[in-house]
């Protein structure tokens, strides 16, 4: 019955996108990646989740019904050119390794499944003003946040089972017929219907950023927005991703930074260069605690095991997904092999070196320096504002923890929406200035005559 609901609470999804408003196809597929974790599938091959499903729809419906509007997200999308850049340097990796047609068809998937999300937010950013998207937040981020709290004190995920269970096949790392739970003796996390509670992290401190600078705009009562900022600030912390729990403080801390006079920041900047004088040795004693956690020595041997495998080709790398298919190998019972001595990868710096070598690496670099620029010009804007935080807020997640379980297809779903709305409030001023020039220049022409 539960699994019937799930798989029906899909389905109401993709129905919506099919015969629903075409502006609010971008709100489809945010729920659905938001709902559904992506190690569910409905047919294994090709692979199928529930995500690719609204993917490769939202594409399909606009490629045939709104082929102009979806020309236009394409070729004027402020990350084109790095965004076409990626592309180029995934068909090249394929190709020089020698993996011929069925390479370059997974280049492709690899590129839509990681990229093309930058495209189908930028268009939800540009109805951002019809679809109202962070309106809506409130009451999901209260029913997270009370799920979050259920799991933190019982140390048992019943959700992500649940919905596990409704799909056909599931390729994860919990065994859905006991106790599912990431919580650990030494520490308590949750991760409700992500992956992992790094994803969970990751995605709350994107969701935090996009929170505080628009805070202001949100038709609420206030008691309503110190409710729901706090309760997204406390799964953070449930969430016991130390990763996640910097990056939302170097963010707040950015934000309040670039909202502030000349004297308070040069107050901060004194007072941060004490605080990691002060704080430094105890950071790295508790990062250096073997067996909590990722701890420094566990870094290090990453960081070596990926420089013997980028060695293998460090200009175009070894091909696209070539860690998870080689590097994180499986036995015999197809399940993934631990490695007490590497742990995951956990940076995005390791495996894109491993897979896509120096030339994909610097894409990925060139598409946040574009990201950021794009964004830091136009931080007069809410919505400026939000994107430059979260650009820089995810980059440092993926340097420090990797993009795993979709959390960077997450942050590219805010950072695309924020890119479609700064553009729409440009267009908006710019129609402004034009009346307030056409105004005045009447007034001079009469006072003239």
């Amino acid at each position: 019955m539960l699994s019937a609901i799930v798989f029906l609470s899909f389905f109401a999804l993709f129905g919506a996108m099919l015969l629903g408003r075409k502006d609010m196809a971008f709100v489809y597929v945010f729920l659905g990646m938001l709902l559904f974790p992506p190690c569910v599938y409905f047919m294994q091959k090709p692979q199928l989740s529930p995500q690719q499903l609204l993917l490769y729809t939202f594409f399909a419906i606009n490629l045939l019904k709104n082929g102009s509007a979806l020309a236009d997200a394409v070729f004027k999308h402020p990350l084109r050119i790095p965004l076409f850049l990626s592309f180029v340097s995934l068909v090249m990796t394929v190709v020089l390794n020698g993996e011929g047609g069925k390479g370059i068809y997974n280049a492709f998937r690899y590129f839509m499944e990681n990229y093309a999300y930058l495209i189908i937010a930028y268009m939800g950013g540009l109805a951002c003003k019809d679809i109202r998207f962070e309106e809506k937040w409130n009451y999901p981020i209260l029913v997270f946040c009370v799920l979050g709290i259920m799991e933190f004190v019982l140390k048992s995920n019943f959700i992500f089972p649940l919905i596990c269970k409704a799909f056909p096949y599931y390729d994860g790392f919990y065994d859905l017929n006991g106790v599912v739970s990431a919580s650990r003796t030494y520490r308590s996390r949750i991760f409700i219907t992500t992956t992992h509670p790094t994803v969970l992290g990751s995605v709350l401190c994107c969701s935090l950023m996009m929170l505080t600078c628009r805070l202001k705009s949100l038709t609420w009562k206030k008691n309503m927005k110190i409710i729901v900022w706090s309760a997204l600030f406390l799964l953070v912390c449930m969430s016991g991703s130390r990763t996640a729990l910097v990056c939302t403080l170097i963010g707040l801390f950015i934000y309040g930074f670039l909202k502030s006079g000349i004297h308070v920041r040069l107050l901060a900047i004194v007072a941060i260069a004490f605080s990691v004088m002060l704080l430094a040795p105890q950071v790295i004693q508790k990062f250096s605690v073997e067996g909590e956690g990722s701890s420094l020595s566990l870094r290090e041997q990453q960081l070596l095991f990926s420089y013997m495998h980028f060695m293998k080709s460090p200009i175009y790398g070894n091909g696209v997904r070539y860690t998870s298919k080689y590097v994180m190998e499986r036995d015999t019972y197809n399940d993934r092999v631990v490695d007490s001595e590497i742990g995951g990868l956990e940076s995005v710096v390791f495996f894109k070196l491993i897979d896509y070598g120096l030339i994909g690496i610097a894409c990925y670099i060139l598409l946040f320096l574009v990201a950021f620029y794009y964004f830091f010009r136009r931080r007069r804007f809410e919505y400026g504002m939000a994107g430059l935080l979260i650009t820089v807020s995810f980059f440092v997640f993926a340097c420090l923890s990797g993009e795993i379980g979709g959390n960077n297809t997450f942050a590219y779903m805010l950072m695309g929406f924020c890119m479609g709305a700064v553009r729409k409030e440009e267009e908006i001023e710019n129609d402004e200035d034009k009346i307030i020039a056409d105004a005045e220049k009447v007034e001079n022409e009469v006072m003239d005559a």
